[in-house]
C-alpha cells in the first residue's frame, strides 16, 4: 500500500514543529538550560551577598570602636604604637623567639 503525500504531509509538519519547539524548550535563551545557568548565578551572587553582608559588619563594629563616645585613648596609643613598630623609652620590650 503505497501513502499519498498528502498523508504524509500533516504528521512531518507536527513532528517538525514539535522538534523546533522542543529543541528550544531545552536549549533556547529561556529555556530549561537557561534557567538551571541563572539559578548557578543566582546561587553565586546570594553567597557573594552573605560574604559582602558579613565583611560590612566587621567594618562597622571597627569603625563604630573609633567614634568619640567609645574611644579610649590608651587603647588607640597601643594599637597605633603596634601597627606602626615605635616604643617610648620608659618602655620594656621583652623579643620572644617566634615560631
Amino acid at each position: 500500500m503505497l501513502l499519498r503525500p498528502r498523508q504524509i504531509l500533516a504528521p512531518v509538519i507536527f513532528a517538525t514543529l514539535f522538534g523546533y519547539f522542543g529543541y528550544h524548550l531545552v536549549n533556547g535563551d529561556r529555556g530549561l538550560l537557561a534557567m538551571a545557568r541563572l539559578e548557578r548565578e543566582v546561587q553565586t551572587a546570594n553567597q557573594n551577598l552573605a560574604e559582602a553582608e558579613t565583611t560590612k559588619k566587621i567594618w562597622e563594629r571597627r569603625v563604630s570602636a573609633l567614634r568619640n563616645q567609645s574611644l579610649d585613648p590608651d587603647m588607640l596609643d597601643e594599637r597605633a604604637r603596634a601597627l606602626l613598630n615605635y616604643a617610648r623609652k620608659d618602655d620594656v620590650i621583652i623579643f620572644t623567639p617566634t615560631r
